[in-house]
């Protein structure tokens, strides 16, 4: 039994080692800002996956969280907009590089700016000037109608909120979005495709102070030009179609400036045409476990688009009163926020169609982890948002990426937490070896009250990390399960530590630390003031750290399989760098189509980079045919890794 003992201290140590190993820093790379030209050279640091639940992680999240309340309780900087410039609204159709007049594509994603591999692999697609991908409805497997479709880079990048991770600073904006982007994309002079974004909660966490000097100073990050002047836009597409990107975060709502932006333009719109329609990215996916019986009887971000909808509305119907008839349609609602695909679409025999929001979509795999689908409901009701009546609209889901089926397999390697998220391990051992330390040399009240550390610390990780604003149902039962999980974690430290070392020595002796006397542990407890008479000092240690783990793991898998809860946490237990998604748009006066583009796997840029350098790359990337440069330095095949999965047509 002893190799019990063994295995335990053998991953207390592979934790510590990986642990640290983690810090090491990342190699600076160097690159060509301008394509054929080493005349200007750029330099940055790729990056690894950001790791949630070890130390960093942990504590950039209390804080940012912590740190974006207080900035939004003292300043709004949505509100100082007003004193920069302002758009046109003609940037985009206006720009040289849109030579078809006749229709506007764009591309778009979301939650990008992570793991150097998995964001580079989003953009090196994003950035040819075309590719032919292969198109297959994943839910049509059976049917033999797969067929190449060849689509063109669009004249416009449209980011939909978290450019970066973990946290919005000059450094990870240079490490992982302008890094990667100049690294596939960079500057070839002349005219190129713009870029705008609207902010999501992680750029935000800085108060937007980056996000400002990144996006809103008409510079140029690769071949990609920067025309944005505030954190929110409208743009014309065509002469009737219209992108609408709102700024509603950190708390769902919208301040009275941009309220006031958006009603000036769409009256502005409104005298030029008897009908325009629009594309409205927003920040996170409202309809995710809407309750539409809860309608304005809580906080639901729902009601705060439909506001900002119905506002834009009422201002069109004012202009009656100037014989001004028009109609403001919006066809389809974009966000990111949840990292994966879905799309909640209305049934085109619906009454009134066509004056009503036929597509919510949510396209969030821009780079960051995958999140599971299998939570998805089948069908949601959503209120009609243009008018503050109780009808409602049912809407189904259609394709969606990944699979309910490879999702639900994924939630399961939270049974393996402890070892996937070695980090948070770690952090749990060291924190059970103050304890344990003061348990066994204290001898007063606090032996006691410190069994009570490591219970009060996972409860707060699990109160910090997850959604606050949840019904009175989900309150109570996240209130019961976070009870169960302090009583638990309480459980194991007063029997590893407490009761433990009271049972027959016959049977758990070979658990005492005099097994190991290659490690001299006489000598460590006589130094470390440990009274001898603590047997088992080494294995309560361990033994509770690990547990504690485990424990975390299991309690984030349970709530999800049984409630539903904790949907982010169970999806980021484990970092998953392929699955990632992105929108190429077609607009023309008739019609919007959009094409749905999904990455089963991300290419080993970082590995690539170890034998090649930088700049050859680079070199080879804009001589090569894209599916040649993908064979000759990557594994999976471009035609089966790449592919379109859905197509959606909606008419004007």
């Amino acid at each position: 039994m002893e190799i019990l003992f063994y295995i335990l201290l053998l991953a207390a140590l592979a934790c510590f080692i990986f642990y640290f190993k983690d810090f090491l820093p990342a190699k600076k790379v160097t690159i060509f800002r301008q394509q054929y030209s080493d005349k200007f050279l750029y330099y940055f640091k790729p990056q690894k996956p950001v790791k949630w639940f070890d130390f960093t992680g942990l504590i950039n999240t209390f804080r940012m969280v912590s740190l974006s309340a207080d900035i939004l309780s003292i300043i709004d900087k949505r509100e100082v907009q007003t004193a920069m410039g302002k758009d046109l609204g003609s940037e985009l159709i206006d720009n040289d590089f849109n030579k078809n007049k006749e229709e506007f594509w764009f591309d778009f994603i979301a939650d990008t700016g992570d793991g150097f591999d998995s964001t580079t692999t989003v953009f090196y697609h994003l950035t040819r000037d075309k590719y032919t991908y292969t198109f297959k409805n994943e839910k049509d497997r059976d049917k033999q109608d797969e067929h190449e479709i060849t689509l063109k880079k669009g004249s416009a990048l449209v980011v939909g909120g978290d450019l970066v991770y973990p946290l919005g600073s000059e450094e990870h904006y240079r490490d992982r979005f302008k890094g990667p982007l100049r690294f596939v994309a960079p500057d070839r002079g002349g005219s190129g495709p713009i870029l705008v974004a609207t902010p999501g909660n992680h750029d935000w966490y800085d108060g937007l102070s980056a996000f400002f000097r990144l996006m809103c100073q008409q510079s140029k990050i690769g071949n990609y030009k920067t025309v944005q002047n505030r954190s929110y836009f409208a743009y014309a597409l065509q002469k009737n179609v219209h992108l609408f990107g709102i700024d509603n975060q950190l708390l769902g709502d919208i301040d009275i400036p941009q309220m006031t932006f958006f009603t000036e333009y769409v009256k502005k719109i409104s005298a030029k045409n008897r009908k325009n329609h629009v594309i409205l990215l927003i920040a996170e996916p409202y309809w995710y476990n809407y309750e539409i019986s809860d309608r304005y009887q809580r906080r639901q971000r729902m009601d705060s688009l439909e506001y900002i909808i119905r506002t834009m509305q009422e201002a069109v119907k004012k202009m009656e009163v100037f014989n001004v008839k028009s109609e403001l349609i919006f066809d389809v609602v974009v966000t990111g926020d949840i990292h994966h695909y879905s799309n909640y679409k209305l049934d085109k025999n619906t009454e009134g169609y066509d004056q009503q929001i036929k597509h919510f979509i949510t396209s969030g795999g821009g780079g960051a982890f995958g999140h599971i689908t299998d939570f998805l409901r089948e069908n949601i009701k959503i209120p009609v948002l243009q008018n503050a009546t109780t009808t409602s609209l049912d809407y189904n889901l259609g394709e969606i990426y990944p699979s309910k089926e490879k999702s639900s397999k994924k939630t399961w390697w939270n049974l393996l937490f402890s070892a996937v998220n070695y980090e948070f391990t770690a952090l749990m051992l060291m924190l059970s070896f103050v304890i344990t330390y003061i348990f066994c040399c204290t001898d007063s009240i606090l032996t006691y009250l410190v069994l009570f550390l490591l219970p009060a610390i996972l409860s707060l990780i699990i109160s910090k990390v997850t959604n606050h604003e949840c019904s009175n149902k989900e309150r109570w039962i996240t209130g019961i399960l976070r009870f169960g999980l302090f009583a638990l974690s309480f459980a194991i430290q007063l029997f590893i530590l407490d009761e433990f070392p009271h049972y027959d020595a016959s049977k758990i002796g070979f658990l005492a630390d005099s097994n190991l006397p290659f490690l001299k542990t006489e000598n460590i407890k006589d130094f470390l003031k440990i009274p001898l008479e603590n047997k088992y000092f080494l294995f309560q240690w361990i033994a509770s750290g690990i547990l504690q783990s485990v424990l975390f793991g299991w309690y984030i898998l349970f709530g999800y399989h049984f409630f539903k809860l904790y949907v982010t946490e169970v999806s980021s237990g484990k970092i998953n760098t392929g699955k990632k998604n992105f929108l190429k748009f077609k607009v023309t006066d008739k019609e919007i189509v959009i094409y749905v583009v999904v990455i089963k796997k991300a290419y080993k840029w970082m590995d690539l980079l170890k034998n090649k350098k930088a700049s050859s790359v680079q070199r080879e990337m804009s001589s090569k045919d894209p599916k040649r440069f993908i064979r000759d330095n990557f594994k999976p095949d471009p035609d089966n890794n790449v592919r379109i999965i859905d197509k959606i047509t909606i008419k004007l």
